[in-house]
């Protein structure tokens, strides 16, 4: 199983450099929504659901969902709003920074889902609340990464993507620390259980992930060049990121105990589907670039 994580990471790395440094924001955002179709047909089993029709019919419905963010809204250039951070001007053509709004509200009952979980609650089981959370996460992943990838683009001018390539980067620079720390540490000092969705995951476990995270984050600072002035503030949001990552996992694990199954899919050969790889990503994500824009901590 690890040679065949390894394996598979080593053949990735490659391909997601290309895809976050050098590929231009139009076909990236193609990339984003073909791996949200998938990331949506694997989502569909995880509310319960046997049928492989259904499973496409609601990875179509997620894409079109992206899709009409795309379309109705300002050019990718401007995404979240041109009017982001300073002021916040509900319209149709601020769609982009509505998707990420609702998912931070969501991401909120998420976090209060897992920690009531029961196996006897039926409350959050019912098939359309489930698919709802899906269908919002999942374009709030799409949107968060097309957010992130274009900035700096329009001072740069000249199709230059790497500063918003390393900064999606950095999140998963972050949420890598928040599991490694959280793995070792709690493999090797974790008493305390942190809830019964996960019995291996431990609160000493979760405090050595947000050290990890701290670190990254600090040294984030000067490599990024971030405007950093409150650090304080900073190690706040580096937490809520750590803590973010951590439940997002938790959620998927609480979807996955309920349907019943063992995995999201088998598409990453040793990793399992993409929802096993991605979970913490689709909760991190938007918070990510909301509190970092909204702080103008990005070099811009």
């Amino acid at each position: 199983m690890l040679k065949q994580r390894i394996i598979t990471a080593l053949f990735l790395l490659p391909i997601l450099t290309a895809i976050l440094f050098y590929v231009p924001i139009e076909y990236f955002t193609g990339i984003i929504l073909i791996l949200v179709y998938f990331m949506a047909q694997e989502w569909s089993k995880l509310c319960g659901h046997q049928n492989s029709i259904y499973h496409s019919l609601y990875a179509v419905l997620v894409s079109v969902c992206c899709l009409s963010v795309w379309y109705f809204s300002e050019s990718l250039m401007f995404w979240p709003s041109p009017s982001w951070p300073h002021m916040i001007q509900i319209s149709i053509s601020d769609l982009p920074l509505i998707v990420l709004l609702m998912s931070a509200v969501l991401l909120l009952l998420c976090f209060f889902i897992v920690l009531t979980y029961r196996r006897n609650n039926q409350w959050w089981r019912v098939f359309a609340l489930r698919e709802f959370i899906g269908i919002s996460l999942l374009t709030a992943f799409f949107v968060s990464f097309i957010c992130m990838r274009k900035t700096d683009y329009p001072l740069m001018g000249d199709g230059n993507f790497a500063y918003g390539g390393a900064l999606i980067l950095f999140m998963f620079l972050i949420i890598w620390a928040t599991d490694v720390g959280a793995y070792f540490v709690g493999k090797q000092f974790g008493k305390t259980k942190l809830t019964k969705v996960s019995p291996n995951k431990t609160w000493e476990g979760v405090i050595g992930g947000l050290v990890f995270s701290f670190l990254v984050g600090w040294f984030g600072i000067d490599t990024l060049s971030l405007r950093v002035d409150d650090k304080v503030t900073y190690l706040i949001v580096i937490a809520l990121l750590g803590v973010i990552s951590v439940y997002g996992d938790l959620f998927e694990s609480a979807l996955k105990r309920t349907a019943n199954i063992k995995d999201s899919g088998n598409i990453l050969p040793g990793h399992g589907g993409l929802l096993d790889r991605l979970d913490s990503t689709i909760a991190v994500a938007p918070i990510y670039f909301l509190s970092f824009s909204y702080f103008e901590w990005f070099n811009v």
